[in-house]
């Protein structure tokens, strides 16, 4: 089941009919107020220092362009399988975005987690564009500012009277169609960029609680978003976040070491068509990590052996010169240097400092249009999309702890001992379970049961909740 709130909104009433169609949201109460500062989940107080210096590219002060940063995550087996199991969240988001909360996603655990792609507008006057983003292998679950239409529509509601009252529909036909993850679309209809000058009147979302307010440092026009949902909401950037079950184009497999080692990673480029950008191969261990990049990418149809480095400089130099590296990359890629300074500034944590062996990669755009359609009119005279691809790469070795831990789980005597394990591994700990699941030849059933218990659990990061 799916419900849209958002924090201190009791539900919205949508309007549809039948089992088709899209649904369009009606005017909502003003957002609710950010909550006092309180520790956000990531223990993020204040976010990461990365600051990479330097100058890079910048808009030119003419035409109409747009430039779009994201990331998509994803976790894979020794082998190169995708893992399911990606819809938790770990970063707080602000009271104010628009949350659809998969309540039953269990029975459809996804491959991909598609995480904070920012849409910038910049133009040297003011003007008015209609934009959309579709999403035929996913579901769009998070966005700002209000959307004037979506699809799927909302199932009904668990616990929400407002959606109960509202529920148009209750064909077991419609449930099954609906509750796919696919052929995801918001709407924003009318976007409003402001003339150079103008200030955004955004609602607050203090630095000290959200990296949100990171993407906001960058030159780009504002925006006004008037539809039939609100008023007029201000921001920097169209954000949106979605989960979805589609490839991607490198596959990531880890070669077996010599006994107690782990072996280097073979990465492929799937795409016989299309050169994938700069690859970054990271492995970062309780206070230590070390990274390689190889700025050349990986031609279309072949494949890159990378070693994961030891892990032997301190966290914090690490991190400055890895920030660093990508900003100089993601600049190439076209985006403008505080584009990419915000990208970084924004994902520094997650990226940087999580540990384990991780590789991540500028895909290419025509991956990016083919997965997830950006629609713009008038078109701009440019359109830069930028979406980094992390992959969380399971080593032979981690798969032999998790598998032990998982087996751990069949005696009552180790049965702490092992939900200890896989609790710690946080966001990643439903897949790697999971992973582990399909290798065992027995499966205790305890494993199964903190499987559904992980899988059940909320998937929304949001402030207050």
């Amino acid at each position: 089941m799916v419900t849209l709130r958002r924090v201190g909104i009791v539900g919205l009433l949508l309007i549809g009919a039948g089992c088709s169609g899209k649904w369009a949201i009606p005017a909502p109460p003003e957002p609710a107020p950010a909550a006092p500062g309180t520790a956000s989940p990531s223990g993020l107080l204040p976010p990461d220092t990365v600051e990479p210096g330097g100058d890079g590219p910048q808009y030119p002060g003419t035409g109409f362009r747009v430039h779009e940063w994201g990331t998509n995550t994803v976790v894979v087996g020794s082998d190169g399988s995708m893992q399911r199991g990606l819809q938790h969240e770990e970063e707080d988001l602000p009271a104010f975005v628009y949350d659809r909360r998969r309540e039953e996603l269990a029975a459809d655990p996804v491959q991909v987690k598609m995480e904070t792609p920012v849409t910038y507008f910049y133009s040297d006057k003011p003007l008015a564009a209609n934009v959309s983003v579709s999403f035929p292998k996913g579901v769009l679950t998070q966005w700002y500012p209000a959307v004037q239409s979506f699809f799927p529509p909302i199932l009904k509601g668990k616990g929400d009277p407002a959606l109960d009252l509202a529920f148009p529909y209750s064909s077991p036909e419609c449930r099954a169609r609906f509750s796919r993850v696919e052929q995801g679309l918001l709407e924003w209809g009318t976007v409003d960029v402001l003339a150079r000058t103008a200030k955004a009147a955004a609602p607050d979302a203090p630095l000290d609680r959200f990296t949100w307010a990171h993407a906001r440092a960058v030159g780009a026009n504002a925006i006004r978003v008037t539809n039939s949902a609100t008023t007029g909401q201000d921001e920097q950037f169209l954000f949106y976040r979605g989960l979805g079950n589609f490839p991607i184009d490198v596959k990531v497999a880890a070669q077996k070491g010599p006994a107690g080692k782990n072996g280097g990673l073979a990465l492929t480029n799937l795409d016989a068509a299309h050169h994938v950008g700069a690859v970054f191969v990271l492995r970062v261990e309780n206070d230590k990590a070390a990274f390689v990049v190889q700025s050349g990418g990986i031609a279309a149809g072949s494949t890159l052996m990378e070693s994961a480095p030891p892990a032997t400089q301190g966290l914090d130099a690490y991190a400055q010169a890895l920030a660093t590296s990508m900003v100089t990359e993601l600049d190439k890629a076209g985006l403008y240097h505080d584009e990419s300074v915000a990208m970084v500034k924004t994902w520094a944590r997650q990226w940087f400092r999580t540990p384990g062996v991780r590789v991540l990669y500028l895909a290419p755009q025509a991956w990016t249009d083919a997965q997830i359609p950006l629609n713009v009119d008038p078109a701009p005279v440019e359109k830069v999309r930028v979406m980094v691809i992390r992959v969380e790469a399971l080593t032979p070795l981690q798969e032999d702890d998790d598998l032990a831990a998982a087996m751990k789980l069949g005696a009552e005597a180790t049965q702490s001992e092992g939900i200890a394990h896989f609790h710690a591994l946080g966001r990643f700990a439903e897949p790697r379970l999971r992973r582990a699941i399909a290798l065992s030849q027995v499966v205790p059933p305890a494993a199964t049961q903190l499987l559904d218990t992980m899988a059940g659990a909320s998937v929304t990061g949001r402030a207050g909740e």
